[in-house]
């Protein structure tokens, strides 16, 4: 059975992603998770309270940890609630992503959940386009 770790913000940021990132490593890292979940049966995400997949290739992470540690981890903690998801465990990728999902249509601005994140205007314009990512040009 494969696995994805994904922190709880991430759940988020992965139905958005539309090719934007921090760097080139980071980008490509970020289309291959997004593409193994773009397929989820037999996969299992594991909630994360730390670096995860994701974060593998992010430059704000030092020895392990985010620079921005307190603020990903209150975003963290706020999608969680928002979703209804355990701090930590394994869950059935299919399931919890469709939930994403059905939770994603409720939502008005994604500031609401993740605060004031530097990626909120990409997300707020996929909410405007029904769910199709900005594409960069």
């Amino acid at each position: 059975m494969k696995e994805v770790r994904l922190r709880h913000h991430h759940l988020l940021c992965t139905r958005t992603f539309g090719g934007y990132g921090y760097d080139k490593r980071f980008v490509a890292n970020m289309e291959e998770v997004v593409s193994v979940l773009r397929s989820p049966d037999g996969l299992v995400i594991q909630l994360e309270v730390g670096c995860d997949d994701i974060c593998s290739q992010c430059p704000n992470v030092v020895r392990g940890l985010c620079k921005d540690h307190e603020s990903v981890v209150k975003k963290d903690c706020s999608v969680a609630l928002f979703l209804g998801v355990p701090e930590e465990g394994a869950l059935q990728a299919g399931p919890l992503l469709r939930a994403v999902e059905d939770r994603l249509r409720e939502l008005d601005d994604f500031r609401s959940v993740c605060g004031e994140c530097e990626w909120a205007d990409l997300c707020n314009e996929w909410l405007r386009t029904k769910g199709k990512a900005p594409k960069k040009k």
